[in-house]
């Protein structure tokens, strides 16, 4: 062998090692990095799971329209008895309100 074909075959396995790092490197980037693989699939999961949060929070919102559907035009006019419905479903009271504690409803 001649020291110019030594030269040239050294210089393209050199360009061969230099292609191959960064085919490597746009590989591991492809499947690690911010837009890769795993974090699209980490996306996709994190979509599914705020799709079925949706899905629950829709049920409940048509439950209370529901609701607020069958209280009808009595809740305009006896605001007094939706206004004690609901302090009582959340265990509210005013601060002049006398409250009586009920053992067995607090044992529950």
């Amino acid at each position: 062998m001649t020291p110019g074909r030594n030269g040239r075959l050294l210089r393209q396995f050199g360009l061969l090692a230099i292609f191959l790092s960064l085919t490597a490197y746009v590989a591991a980037d492809a499947v690690r990095g911010p837009h890769g693989l795993i974090a699209n699939e980490l996306l996709r999961a994190k979509i599914a799971d705020l799709n079925r949060d949706l899905t629950a929070l829709k049920r409940e919102r048509a439950r209370l329209e529901r609701d607020a559907d069958l209280l009808g035009p009595k809740a305009s006019t006896h605001s007094d008895l939706l206004d004690e419905q609901a302090r009582a479903l959340l265990d509210l009271a005013r601060p002049a309100d006398i409250v009586i504690v009920n053992a067995e409803k607090t044992a529950r």
